[in-house]
């Protein structure tokens, strides 16, 4: 066992959530239900999740030495994910973005893409590569995390890999992961809306290590996940139904939750379907830090 449960690499941001009766017309002014400010990213947010969970987590990210990273930094110091690897860099803005939800659907209004996510080598060496059981990734900063998921599997670790959209430098992340969870929207993007996620899910398993667990999955929203290994066939299991409120950061729960299952039980069946239910229970809230219940009620619901 490792000194270290989890640790991340990734984009941290700030989330500002207006919540709607329905989106508004050009032009047309109305007012919001309500409005929530919360941290957000991927690895954050996964990181939070396992925090919850119990698991002993760190992250390396960028901020401006701003109000706006202190909040990030902030919200994840309070969900107890160790932040002395964070980069505080002067004349860095840290990112914000604009989350508009109504109808249990949301659009993401991102940072201006020149912000940019300027994250080196030097910036991470802080992080516990050597004494980590997992490191999560999200391909926002492609060459510092293979250059990470190297050092980590050197010293036994596994590498996480959550990736929503295709990214400069994804295969060469992809061959460096030992768990490679998508969004539908990586194949989707790739191969159309009608692509085969059978096909998606054994030719990426030939593009993982050969000498790692090789699990590939895909989050399929309400309809829940697909995972498959080469031990495992591909298997579907059904998300549980809830009244849905925010979907934001539904897939960033899963990845925490699906790695801190498979830490604890080593089955990718058993894992998914607790990541599902934890997906499941945080769009009951809203903001991508919604509470999700204790384990053994998530271990009840998968």
């Amino acid at each position: 066992m490792s000194g270290w449960d989890a640790i991340g690499i990734g984009l941290v941001v700030r989330d500002i959530f207006v919540l709607m009766d329905r989106f508004p017309a050009p032009d047309e002014k109305i007012s919001a239900r309500e409005i929530h400010e919360a941290g957000g990213g991927p690895v954050p947010t996964a990181l939070v999740t396992l925090a919850r969970l119990g698991r002993k987590t760190a992250i390396a990210g960028l901020v401006g030495n701003d109000a706006v990273g202190r909040f990030i930094r902030d919200g994840l110091e309070n969900e107890n994910v160790d932040t002395s690897a964070v980069t505080v860099r002067e004349g860095f803005e840290s990112p914000t973005s604009v989350i508009i939800v109504e109808n249990g659907r949301r659009t993401i209004l991102e940072a201006p893409h020149e912000i940019g996510f300027p994250l080196d080598w030097d910036d991470v060496h802080g992080l516990p590569l050597d004494d980590c059981d997992a490191l999560l990734v999200d391909a926002r900063t492609v060459p510092v995390q293979i250059e990470a998921a190297r050092h980590v599997r050197r010293a036994g670790g596994l590498v996480v890999l959550d990736c929503g959209h295709p990214r400069d430098g994804i295969e060469e992340l992809v061959s460096a992961s030992d768990i490679a969870i998508f969004s539908h929207t990586y194949p989707s993007a790739l191969h159309g809306a009608d692509y085969d996620v059978g096909a998606f899910l054994r030719d990426t398993i030939e593009r993982l290590p050969k000498d790692g667990p090789a699990i590939v999955g895909v989050t399929l929203g309400a309809d829940g996940c697909a995972v498959a290994s080469r031990e495992t066939p591909m298997l579907r299991a059904k998300a549980p139904v809830v009244n849905a409120l925010d979907t934001t950061g539904a897939g960033d729960v899963f990845h925490g939750a699906f790695t801190h299952a498979y830490l604890k039980t080593r089955s990718i069946a058993e894992s998914a379907r607790f990541a599902n239910a934890a997906a499941a229970k945080k769009c009951e809230g809203m903001t991508g830090r919604a509470p999700i219940p204790s384990e053994e009620k998530l271990w009840s619901a998968g």
